[in-house]
């Protein structure tokens, strides 16, 4: 059986679209010290089951210590007081055997209490001086820990019980007064005090105390840690319970993110682990039956894609036949039209310069003339707009005098300006290019059609052609982006209309604002004006005026 991966080291099965998602800008980190990066970059290279196992020894040897040091400190305060007053009692029996000893200042005669007293465990050192503090014996290998003690360093002279005289940190020093207790005689009036003879002082080690405090620590501690060990063998056993079913999910979602859509989590381990392995499963289930539907779905939508495609191809080979149609039909027709409306419209000028001709038939003629001028105009704009769409339209570049052409197409426009009694103006930037490459023919058409529109629609005031030169880094080497206004202080345009006004056969306004055209003049202009890479612009306020513009980028001929 292959173990489970760690935890940490599995990849995420959470669903993601093959789309990358945008890098946002690392955060700076705020500064830490070494032991918690360390602590840090361990706990994400290492797996859930060993955070686990380790919080769990480390708790339960803290634990083991903990105990263990408590147990020796109880252990060694009772090992003390047990110590501490054997020392007393010692001292006690060693003073009430030496008053012979220093009534008789013969230290002979306490030398068997002495040795007693030397035979006691941890007795390290005995002495016995009289009041004046004079030694009468000293035996032992630690008798030089002994202070010299004088009656007057005694805590209570009349005191008859042993005390600690010093303690250091491996012994202790007891003292006991010694005392005369005269037998009492009939013939004595009053009983006769008691009198210090001296004192007796022992040293006593702490060895026992240490080696008790030492094998108490050890014992609990090793009792803390079998229990320890036992209590992490049963942790242990859980955790694996615990994980190796996580990492069974695991390794199911890192098969089905490989692609293995069978794949399913084994149910098992605890309920909670079990409930999200059978979430897993039905999940992975659902998602399948939903990719089947997809799936149908997608199959669906190709066939009907394809259906419709090729419903669309028929459509537009049939729609390519009858343009191709279309665009031979109009030139013939316009070969056809042209040339009779041009014999006709001949014709009415000859008539009209024979003096025979009378005012009326004058008349008739005239309008025999402009209708036929309107005939021809609206078949040349109907032509014009089916090249353009058919992209059979090609620009003609070639050199332009810009001042000299923009003053002609202003000249054209000035007749119909005068006749209205509206000035027409024309101003120029002093930064104009003389000469740059362009369609001559094409840019005099878009500025004819603006211009005359403007004069058509403006009763009181005048229209201005503005052309200037637009600063910009952007340009290619040698050419210029020049600007073109047509401004006028017409009827203006409502706001709702202004789309509206580049369709084909459109007029903005109302049917009396409304007058003779074709209404093509603007959307022959925007193709026009698109094709040379700029594109027509319009602001207007109704009853105040409009202004189109427009921007084209042209070579600038430099003079030879």
């Amino acid at each position: 059986m292959t173990p489970p991966l760690p935890l940490d080291s599995r990849p995420s099965v959470i669903p993601r679209d093959d789309a990358v998602a945008p890098a946002s800008t690392p955060q700076p980190q705020p500064w830490r010290p070494w032991p918690l990066r360390v602590y840090a970059r361990w706990l994400r290279e290492t797996s859930f089951r060993r955070h686990l196992s380790v919080a769990v020894a480390l708790g339960t040897l803290c634990l083991a210590l903990l105990m263990a040091a408590v147990n020796a400190w109880q252990g060694g305060r009772q090992v003390r007081a047990m110590l501490m007053e054997q020392g007393g009692r010692v001292a006690a029996n060693l003073a009430s055997n030496s008053s012979l000893a220093l009534l008789y200042a013969a230290a002979d005669n306490a030398d068997e209490a002495v040795r007693a007293s030397l035979a006691f465990p941890d007795v390290m050192g005995i002495e016995i001086r009289d009041t004046k503090g004079r030694l009468l014996l000293a035996l032992g290998p630690e008798r030089d820990r002994l202070p010299t003690t004088t009656a007057a360093a005694v805590p209570d002279p009349a005191a008859s019980e042993p005390w600690l005289d010093q303690e250091t940190e491996d012994s202790w020093a007891f003292a006991a007064p010694v005392w005369t207790r005269p037998e009492a005689s009939p013939f004595d009036v009053t009983l006769r005090p008691a009198q210090l003879l001296g004192h007796v002082r022992i040293v006593l080690s702490k060895a026992t105390l240490h080696r008790t405090q030492t094998s108490l620590f050890l014992a609990n501690f090793g009792v803390a840690v079998l229990f320890a060990s036992i209590f992490l063998l049963a942790v242990r056993f859980l955790i694996l319970r615990l994980t190796r079913p996580l990492g069974a999910l695991s390794q199911a979602m890192e098969r089905v993110e490989l692609g293995d859509n069978d794949a399913r989590a084994p149910a098992g381990g605890p309920r909670d682990i079990a409930a999200m392995a059978d979430t897993f499963n039905r999940m992975i289930t659902a998602l399948q039956e939903r990719e089947t539907e997809l799936a149908a779905h997608r199959d669906h939508l190709e066939d009907l894609v394809a259906e419709r495609t090729l419903e669309l191809s028929d459509a537009k080979e049939r729609a390519e036949v009858a343009s191709r149609a279309k665009s031979q039909f109009l030139a013939r027709m316009s070969h056809e039209l042209r040339t009779p409306l041009n014999a006709v419209m001949g014709y009415a000028q000859i008539l009209k310069m024979d003096a025979t001709v009378t005012p009326k038939q004058r008349n008739g003629l005239d309008i025999i003339h402009s209708s036929g001028q309107h005939l021809l105009t609206l078949i040349v704009d109907i032509l014009d707009l089916s090249r353009i769409e058919a992209g059979k339209a090609e620009l003609r570049v070639g050199p332009v005098e810009l001042a000299t052409r923009l003053q002609a197409v202003v000249d054209i426009v000035r007749v119909m300006a005068a006749d209205k009694n509206i000035e027409l103006d024309l101003v120029l930037d002093p930064r104009l290019p003389a000469t740059v490459l362009a369609d001559d023919k094409r840019l005099s058409q878009i500025l004819l059609n603006l211009l005359g529109n403007a004069v058509k629609f403006t009763h009181v005031g005048g229209v201005t052609l503005r052309a200037q030169v637009v600063p910009s880094d952007d340009l290619e080497r040698g050419h210029v982006l020049l600007r073109f206004e047509v401004q006028d202080t017409g009827v203006g345009i409502a706001e709702d209309q202004v789309e509206r006004l580049f369709e084909p056969f459109e007029q903005a306004g109302n049917a009396e604002q409304r007058v003779g055209g074709t209404g093509l003049g603007l959307a022959i202009s925007r193709q026009l004006v698109r094709m040379m890479g700029g594109e027509i612009r319009l602001e207007s306020r109704l009853a105040e005026g409009s202004q189109f513009w427009f921007e084209i980028s042209v070579p600038v001929q430099r003079a030879a």
